[in-house]
């Protein structure tokens, strides 16, 4: 708003310590979502005793543990740029104070394979690993609906012999894994040339930056339409904090309801009367 920083040093190195943290536990809990995803299709029968809800949160715990560990530790301790004297010098960039955490090579090769970098790969393979799990499911249910439909003579395609579930946890988690890499893969390559030569225009980095935040932009558009148990929180969350919207849903069940007694008490009706006619 006023072009320059207007608030103390420390609250800059504060500001870019939570910065670095939020951005690092959204991108690892997209690679724990994968990991979720993965357990879910390979192990449909054992999901619920192999993610229970104490390994849940002892995996939680671990990824904001990396995500504090690699944010606050090196920028509170100066660890980030070797080269700056000062600790609070992040505000001294420019002329005019600005709030710039400019990170050495080593830092920014580190930080950016922990966080992002072997995140992806992980990710990745999860999702090449749930892509080759529900072709073979879909192989199988093939192999074992085709012949009873052809001595049904029921008309066998392979559409109608996919497995819906798998295939929609691939397309869900290929779109999750898909926006992850698009949007945080530009801001890999260009801190590391920005920490090494200094080249970048300061406009196109701050763009770079800026996508990868539109990443935590998206993932909650993502979760709910794609993803049933997150659209149940959702609703549920409205739910509770608008009680109006949660009177509409009930009046718009009731109506529904109404509509389909009284539907089907006149389909009975003829139904009668045509049947003394007979």
């Amino acid at each position: 708003v006023y072009g320059y920083w207007i608030l103390s040093h420390e609250f800059c190195v504060v500001w870019a310590s939570f910065d670095v943290m939020l951005c690092s536990a959204s991108v690892l809990n997209v690679c724990a979502i994968s990991f979720d995803r993965y357990l879910a299709i390979i192990s449909p029968l054992r999901y619920k005793s192999l993610m229970t809800f104490r390994r849940a949160l002892i995996l939680l715990t671990i990824l904001w543990t990396v995500s504090v560990l690699s944010s606050f530790v090196p920028i509170t301790n100066g660890w980030h740029n070797s080269q700056i004297n000062s600790l609070f010098n992040l505000t001294m960039m420019t002329p005019e104070p600005q709030c710039v955490l400019t990170v050495s090579l080593p830092y920014a090769v580190l930080a950016g394979s922990i966080t992002i970098m072997i995140p992806i790969i992980i990710a990745l393979v999860f999702y090449f690993k749930v892509s080759e799990e529900a072709k073979r499911q879909s192989l199988f249910v093939r192999t074992l609906i085709a012949p009873s439909r052809v001595l049904l003579g029921q008309d066998v395609t392979s559409k109608s012999l996919r497995e819906p579930f798998t295939r929609k946890s691939t397309i869900t988690l290929g779109v999750i894994v898909g926006a992850y890499v698009v949007t945080w893969t530009p801001f890999l390559i260009a801190n590391v040339v920005e920490s090494y030569c200094k080249c970048i225009n300061s406009k196109l980095f701050t763009s770079i930056v800026w996508l990868g935040y539109c990443n935590s932009l998206i993932n909650p558009i993502i979760y709910p339409l794609l993803m049933r148990d997150f659209r149940k929180v959702y609703m549920k969350m409205l739910l509770s904090c608008c009680p109006r919207l949660k009177l509409l849903r009930q009046t718009s069940r009731d109506i529904a309801n109404r509509g389909f007694e009284k539907s089907f008490t006149t389909r009975y009706s003829n139904s009668g009367m045509k049947t003394d006619n007979v």
